[in-house]
């Protein structure tokens, strides 16, 4: 018999629990809204564990619904002018690169080792919330640094690592940007996030297009859950803008201290492991 490929192995409990779905893309698109992130940190676990779906297809699939769900986050944050759209520019050239790089990274790592790093990077980032949130101080939510030669070169230094993560991991590169830029770019927290959205919205897209051409996105199952993350991405955002940043980042930190619990803990009910 010839071997199975990604395509036929996809499991498809999406179709055929589209309120779960959509609740589901709902909830991620809150999450994205609210922190500047893609949202794959529970869209990955939903289809893992709650919708039966294999590993690598659920990675490559939560970035057609972070796409839209970023779409609709970074609107908003237009809106109120917590975009700075040169960084994002800089960022975005490294990570569409370091998407397409992560895509072929994919196909040869095991699904306990991407269960191991996808579980290994929250627990870090979640560690780095809760120590140091941020700060309260009024007005530094909106800062932004000047772009010398020195600044734009770490963005897209920055920006091919976030790549690389968003596409292997299934994430939008939020997880990376966001306190790459809080911390180490000078960016305040609310530019942080809407920036990050800005930079997702390629970084995704490209990471689920490069994807599909190995048979692991499931387009269905990605639009599905996508209409929930842009609803629930608008709300996320708006409840951003009016938080601190100090709040938001001691709330993210909960957050991914919670699910990184949860992926190193399980296992892939659909798919078996391969070394």
């Amino acid at each position: 018999a010839p071997p199975m490929t990604p395509r036929m192995t996809r499991q498809t409990t999406a179709a055929s629990r589209p309120a779960l779905t959509l609740a589901g893309g709902a909830a991620s698109g809150l999450v994205a809204g609210l922190f500047g992130v893609g949202g794959g940190i529970l869209l990955v676990p939903l289809q893992v564990l709650v919708l039966g779906t294999a590993q690598h297809v659920a990675h490559a699939t939560s970035l057609v619904a972070v796409t839209l769900g970023a779409i609709v986050g970074v609107a908003r944050f237009g809106v109120d002018g917590a975009v700075h759209l040169p960084g994002a520019l800089a960022l975005a050239v490294g990570a569409v690169v370091g998407a397409r790089g992560g895509a072929a990274l994919l196909p040869k790592i095991s699904d306990r080792r991407l269960r191991a790093v996808f579980g290994g990077v929250l627990l870090l980032l979640s560690v780095r919330f809760l120590l140091a949130p941020g700060s309260e101080a009024a007005g530094t939510d909106m800062a932004v640094p000047d772009l010398d030669t020195l600044m734009i070169t770490a963005h897209v230094v920055g920006g091919l690592a976030a790549g690389i993560t968003s596409s292997v991991l299934g994430v939008g590169g939020g997880v990376i940007m966001v306190p790459l830029m809080a911390l180490g770019l000078g960016y305040g927290q609310h530019i942080a996030e809407g920036t990050s959205l800005a930079v997702i919205v390629p970084t995704a897209a490209t990471g689920a297009w490069a994807h599909a051409r190995s048979g692991y996105t499931d387009w269905g199952a990605g639009l599905r859950l996508g209409a929930g993350a842009m609803v629930g991405a608008a709300l996320g955002a708006s409840l951003a803008l009016g938080l601190s940043g100090a709040t938001l980042g001691r709330l993210f930190g909960v957050l991914q201290l919670l699910t990184a619990a949860l992926m190193l803990r399980s296992g892939s009910p659909a798919e078996p492991e391969r070394s």
